[in-house]
């Protein structure tokens, strides 16, 4: 695949010299500091690691403070001009610039990621490579939407802002996202969405950022419409001879009498991407009466919709978010006996009880013990180091689960102090008193806090290359916070081949997620929110995975509610029921692996 692309760019080299100063090859020494990595000193010098080891080949072993390091300094690398050509097909030939992701190039050229690596065979985002050429396909009839924002202004006056537009920002020093979001009257999650590159990148003074218009982005203007006949119909002529409409009840709290941007944007996006999946399984041939009812705010009742009747004949309700609405819709399908999907997160106890409620987001205290079994089947020659952080420790629910797993299995556990890894040098001499060469080693805080994990992963990282041959191997694995701590950490993640549990991940790298990105802004003229989990992916996930279960089985859904064939973009479902006559629990379980490849594997356990 290199070679393929190497060949291009050589081609096309020399049709486009003008456009591309000629440079001699320079060099520069540098001298490794405490806390450089290989990966690190790269973006220092806008090179890659792999040129970096070519030149000295002694680093791929060892990299030790104080070692000197060859490095190249040509120009071409640090600000290589981008070749745009197209071929007779109309497909263009991009060559790869700093900064650049897989991602930013599917939205430049207005193709998803899958179709840019279904062009250069062998590509990902693990070999996404600067000066590299890529093949960008032709779509037919493409506009090339250069980006405009956010971007890094070269005049380093602040006042003399030349984005003058209403819908840009220029951002000044000492501004935050919220400052700026108050500024213009709008949601951090509405200035993320209208600018997805923050997703990759910190805000940075001179960004420029698109500001969205805050009357065509009133959610609440969004939510009027949504409700304003009580009823959507999807009705098609099913395939299947004798079966009727199925008919859906979604009571969520779009809060039509308020202006709430964060739950009702999160509360509409679900319902958004619900609305996805239920056009598509109307194009399948299933049909459906889908009526949505606001279920008002937090300390409200539900009676008064209950008392109508309208709900009482559903065949599936999806709802609530607030605690008191489920007890209330709880108490309703069970004597109705109707099934109710609850897609947040719930802590009642009484609930669980219910046989007709479906738990999409188990909390915690549910999963923990799946976690700990999948766990030692994924590592059964585990030895494994808690490093307890005693000031943020809260993960000891989890901790307890997994130290009892491991000595019923006979394992290695042993706890160090978060303060015994401190540096690099104390890291060493502790993980090698503890680090056993027949085992499969594995790091494990006790607490999921962002500072513990960065305070945590320079010092291994950093160990590995003082003493790479004289230490064992080691893993680092962790919580579900940490897929939002790895926008500023995912390089170290990488380095020091971390795992984490979730329940739930996308990643916009997987063809599956782009795809659906891709329709949902097509569709609704906006991206997803960058949160997690993302609200439109989890309302798709679940409505058509219910919906599709419930149209097949009918009153058998608790006895086939794990045999639907669907592959999740986001959320997956295996569900267990608590008890003889409790509620069903998703217990659904990933592990996600930074690999030292740098790529990502979401690793799908099974049952």
């Amino acid at each position: 695949m290199k070679f393929y692309r190497n060949i291009i760019a050589i081609a096309f080299s020399f049709l486009f010299a003008l456009n591309i100063n000629a440079q001699e090859k320079s060099f520069t020494n540098h001298t490794v500091e405490r806390g450089q990595t290989l990966y690190s000193i790269s973006k220092m010098y806008n090179t890659t690691v792999e040129d970096i080891i070519k030149l000295n080949p002694e680093c791929k072993e060892q990299l030790s403070i104080g070692q000197q390091l060859k490095i190249s300094t040509n120009s071409a690398n640090a600000n290589r001009n981008t070749i745009v050509v197209k071929n007779n097909s109309g497909d263009i030939y991009h060559t790869i610039q700093s900064g650049e992701t897989l991602y930013r190039l599917s939205k430049i050229y207005e193709v998803t990621a899958q179709e840019i690596c279904d062009a250069n065979p062998g590509l990902s985002t693990s070999n996404f490579r600067v000066g590299e050429v890529v093949i960008i396909p032709n779509q037919g009839g493409r506009t090339i939407n250069k980006p405009v924002a956010p971007t890094i202004e070269d005049n380093d006056n602040e006042d003399n802002d030349t984005h003058t537009a209403a819908n840009t920002h220029k951002v000044k020093k000492g501004e935050t996202l919220y400052s700026i979001s108050k500024k213009y009257g709008i949601t951090i999650e509405e200035l993320t969405a209208a600018n997805p590159i923050l997703i990759e990148e910190k805000l940075k003074r001179k960004m420029v950022l698109n500001i969205p218009d805050k009357q065509k982005s009133d959610i609440a203007t969004i939510a009027d419409e949504i409700i304003e006949d009580n009823k959507a119909e999807f009705v098609q002529k099913k395939n299947i001879p004798g079966d009727s409409i199925t008919r859906i009840a979604v009571v969520l709290p779009f809060l039509l009498d308020s202006y709430a941007p964060s739950e009702q944007g999160r509360m509409i996006e679900y319902y958004q991407g619900f609305l996805m999946a239920v056009e598509k399984l109307k194009n399948a041939g299933y049909s459906f009466e889908i009526n949505t009812y606001d279920s008002g705010h937090k300390g409200t009742s539900l009676n008064n919709l209950l008392a109508t009747g309208k709900l009482n004949n559903m065949d599936l309700i999806i709802g609530a978010l607030y605690p008191e609405h489920n007890k209330e819709l709880s108490i309703f399908a069970q004597k109705y006996d109707i099934p109710l999907v609850i897609p947040f997160t719930n802590k009642s106890n009484e609930l669980f009880r219910n046989p007709m409620a479906y738990f999409i987001n188990a909390p915690q205290s549910q999963i923990i013990p799946e976690v700990s079994k999948q766990f030692i089947n994924k590592f059964p020659n585990a030895n494994v180091v808690f490093v307890e952080d005693t000031i943020k420790s809260n993960k000891q629910e989890f901790i307890a689960e997994l130290t009892d797993k491991l000595d019923l299995n006979g394992m290695n556990h042993t706890t160090i102090p978060m303060s015994s890894i401190t540096t690099p040098e104390a890291t060493l001499i502790t993980l090698k008193e503890v680090l056993k060469d027949d085992k499969e080693n594995i790091i494990i805080p006790t607490s999921s806090d962002s500072k513990t994990l960065n305070n945590l992963l320079p010092s291994l990282v950093q160990a590995k290359y003082i003493d790479t041959l004289d230490i064992a191997d080691y893993k680092l694995f962790g919580y579900p916070e940490w897929q939002i701590h790895a926008k500023d950490t995912k390089e170290q993640l990488y380095e020091v081949d971390t795992y984490f549990y979730t329940t739930f991940y996308s990643h916009y790298s997987m063809a599956e997620v782009s795809k659906f990105q891709d329709d949902y802004i097509r569709r609704y003229n906006c991206p997803i929110q960058n949160i997690y989990p993302k609200y439109g992916m989890l309302g798709y996930d679940t409505g058509y995975y219910m919906l599709l279960a419930i149209s097949l089985y009918g009153k058998d859904l608790p006895d086939n509610i794990n045999n639907v064939g669907y592959t999740p973009i986001q959320t997956g479902f295996h569900f267990e029921r608590i008890g003889d006559w409790g509620g069903l629990v998703n217990k659904k379980i990933y592990f996600v692996h930074y690999t030292r490849n740098y790529s990502i594997e979401k690793i799908d356990l099974g049952e």
